[in-house]
This record gives C-alpha cells, sequence and structure tokens, in this order.
C-alpha cells in the first residue's frame, strides 16, 4: 500500500512537471523555433524545478518546521534572488525576450515577469507541503481510529461471559457422572465452540455458516441443563454460501435470553430465536419469558451494551435493534442492512 502511494506521488510530480513543460514549449513555439523552444522551456523549467524541490525538500523541513522563521526567511530570499539572477543572465547571453512579447514602453516588465515568476513557483512548493501535511495528518487520524477500533472490537469479543463455560462443563461433569450418551457430542459441540473462539472469532469476518455452527452448539450446549429442552425453538435460514458476517454479534442476545428467561425452573418459560440471511440483509429476533416478580433489566446490563457498541463499530448506520420488555416477555429484534 505504502509503496503505491510512493509511485503514484512521484507519477504526479513528474505528470505535472511533464505538462509544465509542453506548455512552456507550446508558448515559446510562437516566437522561436521549435529547437530554441524546446531549449529555453528545458532551461527555465529546471530552475523553476530547482527552487521547488529545494524549498519544499530542504528548506521547510530544515528550518520553517523547526520554527526557524528568520532563518527560513532569508534563506527563501536568497534562494530566490539567485536563481532571479541566473534566469537574466539567461535572458541576457542565450535568449532575449521574444519580439512582441514585452513592450518596450514598460521599463522592467521582463524583470516583473521573472520574479513574479519565482515568487508564484516558491509559493506553490509552499501550499504543496501544507497540503501533503494536512493529508498525512487526516491519514494518521484516520490509522489512530482504525486502531482505536479494532482494539474496542477485541475487547468487546473478549467479554463474551466465561459462566457459559462453567456451566458447559459442570453438566458435561453430569453427563459423564451418569454416562450419558450426549457426553461426546457434548465434549465435541465445546470443542468447536472454544476453536471458534480462539482461532476464528478474532477475525474482522469469518463465513457466516461457521458463525451459525457456533451460535447452533452454544444453544445445544445450553439446553443440556434445561429439563424439557421443546422449550427452546431456534430457527435459522440459511443463507448463500460465500455470506460473510462479523462474528458473536448474536451471542450476546441469546447468552441474555437463557441468563433472564428462568427457562430451567419456570413451567411456562420458553426461549424462541429466530435468524434469517435475505438479500436485504440480516434479520434476527430472540424473545424469553421473564420470571414473575423478578423482571429483567431493560438495557440487559453490560453484555447488550457492548453488543450495541460492536454493531455500532461494525456496521455503521446500517443497523436497527429494538429491544422491549413487556408482558412478560423480553423481546430483541436486530436488522441489519446489506
Amino acid at each position: 500500500m505504502q509503496l503505491t502511494k510512493r509511485k503514484y506521488k512521484v507519477l504526479l510530480h513528474v505528470g505535472s512537471w511533464a505538462l509544465f513543460l509542453m506548455m512552456s514549449i507550446f508558448f515559446f513555439s510562437s516566437f522561436w523555433s521549435l529547437k530554441m523552444s524546446v531549449l529555453r522551456a528545458l532551461l527555465n523549467g529546471s530552475l523553476f524545478i530547482m527552487v521547488f524541490y529545494v524549498n519544499l525538500l530542504w528548506l521547510i523541513p530544515a528550518l520553517f518546521s523547526r520554527k526557524r522563521y528568520f532563518l527560513y526567511l532569508l534563506s527563501s530570499l536568497g534562494l530566490i534572488a539567485v536563481f532571479i539572477v541566473l534566469r537574466v543572465l539567461f535572458r541576457d547571453n542565450l535568449f532575449g525576450e521574444p519580439v512582441g512579447m514585452i513592450r518596450p514602453t514598460r521599463l522592467f516588465q521582463s524583470e516583473f515577469m521573472i520574479v513574479t515568476s519565482f515568487v508564484f513557483v516558491f509559493g506553490l512548493s509552499i501550499f504543496y507541503r501544507l497540503a501533503q501535511n494536512h493529508f498525512e495528518a487526516v491519514e494518521r487520524n484516520r490509522e489512530i481510529i482504525r486502531q482505536r477500533d479494532e482494539a474496542e472490537f477485541r475487547m468487546l469479543k473478549a467479554q463474551v461471559n466465561p459462566h457459559f463455560l462453567f456451566n458447559t462443563l459442570n453438566n458435561l461433569y453430569s453427563l459423564a457422572y451418569s454416562r450419558s450418551e450426549k457426553t461426546a457430542g457434548a465434549i465435541m459441540s465445546l470443542s468447536e465452540i472454544m476453536r471458534y473462539l480462539i482461532y476464528e472469532a478474532g477475525a474482522a469476518e469469518v463465513p457466516v455458516e461457521k458463525e451459525i455452527r457456533f451460535l447452533t452448539n452454544y444453544v445445544e450446549l445450553e439446553k443440556l441443563r434445561i429439563e424439557d429442552p421443546s422449550k427452546v425453538t431456534l430457527v435459522i435460514e440459511h443463507p448463500p454460501a460465500d455470506w460473510m458476517i462479523t462474528p458473536l454479534i448474536f451471542i450476546a442476545f441469546v447468552e441474555n435470553a437463557f441468563k433472564h428467561s428462568g427457562i430451567d425452573t419456570d413451567p411456562e418459560g420458553f426461549i424462541q430465536i429466530f435468524l434469517a440471511f435475505r438479500e436485504g440483509g440480516i434479520q434476527f429476533t430472540c424473545e424469553n419469558s421473564i420470571p414473575e416478580f423478578t423482571g429483567q433489566k431493560k438495557d440487559g446490563g453490560v453484555g447488550l451494551a457492548n453488543a450495541r457498541a460492536r454493531l455500532d463499530l461494525m456496521y455503521p448506520g446500517k443497523t436497527g435493534l429494538v429491544i422491549k420488555n413487556s408482558n412478560l416477555v423480553y423481546s430483541v429484534n436486530l436488522n441489519i442492512h446489506s
């Protein structure tokens, strides 16, 4: 990326000066032969180029950027004066001024044009440096924001509640102790979850099938501790295979549902999860019961706050999140627009 920017900058400089020289040749060809026009354009152009880059690459970094303003002013005046003298010598000893370009009635018209042209080129180099500093500052700020967002994103992903792991290990212990046939499958599901969290969820995007598999494994493991697993419904409409998605954007809502539904003790408890991937984007719904006299925080606590922050980071301006808490039912509706 850096090499590409450097090449682009070189091409910009070379192209700009080449265009300037071609325009100079075209202008001088009205007064001299093509050979003389090319020679004069090259000599004048070389003086302008030297003034431009001596100021850009040496005077500004060595003096102005170090706040040595008085010395920079003296050096700038000296630089311009030297090249004006060289330009006048070229005029008087090699070319002269073409008939018709300078009016005899206007004294020092040629000298005035020489001075203003060098001052213009010198000022152009200052303007270029200021513009370059501005764009570099913008790029630095953009990189700082990107690194900050990535760091915050990694931190938020790391905050997936670890109580799930402890609950699952306790459930696995119970299954193993009773020599249940579900033990091997549960261990495999937990292994897939841990592999996904450690090795794949660190990416900015993952194939959606892997996120679906992670979510399915999570739900299946949580159902191990529920006496009636049919109280949990998970419906997923699978997308095309080439879909990519930000990892772990649904888990906070699902985890929150299992945590607050009271499904393992409440006979009326339930959890319903729906996930669909369509052309317009992603639709996610999660509803759970709320045990009477316990309630559930409307905002869902830190976990859902982190989920909101991650959605804002990864899908800025493309999400619609509605959370409702009414009639002993807690519902989350999330739409991510493509």
